[in-house]
Formats: structure tokens, sequence, C-alpha cells
């Protein structure tokens, strides 16, 4: 089932919050990408570059675009420091133990580049689930398969262990999204 009308419009969402991070003419991965990496296409040529990971992409599509066919719990087949930003959206709720690909992030990130990330808040599971049902989000979302959020106070002293310099957190659309931009230093 391809991505609905209302998938559309979350991800256009969570791409309006993150995109205003997003330095002109930067290097970005986006990991957890999703079909046709979106938000990479969306960015267009306001980056100089750009590639999208994530299990759900094809062989074929990952030939046609500049996508990889890849696990990202698994470690990331990208060289150190090649990366201005990388965007984690609506990636998180899906990691049972976010600090690998959280750490990985990291080391693919340039000195001075940024991790950005959105993640939904709890309470939209139970709409989610209602709405998959319903067919108003597809099986490609997998929102039956979120996992614990991670509280925004923990998430942050697990990027700071890891090296990072957070610098904002916020919420959007009603308080039902997160944002998060932290920073490997220069």
């Amino acid at each position: 089932m391809p991505y609905t009308a209302f998938d559309r419009f979350v991800a256009w969402c969570r791409f309006r919050a993150a995109r205003p991070h997003v330095r002109p003419h930067a290097r970005v991965c986006d990991l957890g990408c999703g079909l046709g990496a979106e938000f990479l296409r969306w960015l267009g040529p306001r980056i100089s570059f750009g590639v999208g990971l994530d299990v759900q992409v094809s062989e074929a599509e990952a030939r046609a675009q500049r996508m990889v066919v890849s696990d990202i719990t698994h470690g990331l087949p990208l060289r150190s420091g090649q990366f201005d930003h990388v965007v984690m959206l609506a990636v998180l709720e899906h990691l049972s133990k976010p600090e690998g690909v959280l750490q990985e992030a990291y080391r693919i990130l340039a000195p001075g580049g940024s991790l950005i990330m959105t993640w939904p808040s709890a309470a939209v599971d139970p709409v989610l689930h209602v709405f998959r049902r319903l067919g108003i989000v597809s099986r490609e979302m997998e929102s039956d398969k979120h996992e614990r959020r991670v509280p925004p106070d923990e998430l942050r002293a697990m990027l700071l262990e890891i090296r990072f310099e957070v610098a904002v957190h916020r919420t959007f659309e009603c308080r039902l999204n997160n944002l998060l931009v932290a920073y490997k230093a220069g």
C-alpha cells in the first residue's frame, strides 16, 4: 500500500519543522528515509548532496536514487565525518535501543554538523492504531511497531554522553510531535 494523503501531510509537517535547521548547500544523510526518500527530494536543490538509508527501500529504488538499503540498527555503511546534517524524522520511536544509531549518527557527522530528529508523542499511538485499521495510515508507516518513547531529558542525557551538544528541543503540532537538534562540536 503506498503512502496515504494523511501520511504525506504528517510527513510534510515533520519536514517543515526540520528544514530551518538544514543549512543551504549541505550534505545530508536521512536515516530511516522511508520509501522515496521524500525529505531529501523535498529539500531538492537547497542541498549539495543527500543520501537516504532505510530497510524498506527496494534495491531498484536504491539504484535509481541516492538511497541505500540498510538496517540502521546494525551500523551505517558510510564514511566517518562526511555529512553536515543527519536527520531522523519519525525514526526514534521505532528503535528499542537508540544509542547505537545515535553513536553512528555522531560518527558520520562532520565537526560542527547537526543531528535533526522528530518523533511523535506516545499520545498519538491510539489514534494511529485506529487510523491504520481504517486505512487512513499506510502499513509502511509502521505505526503498530512503536517502541517506548525516550523522555526528552533521558534522550538529552544520552546525546550528551555520546558527546553531542544539545541546542534545541521543542514540540510542534499541538505538542503531538517533538523536534530536537544536537550538534557535534566543531
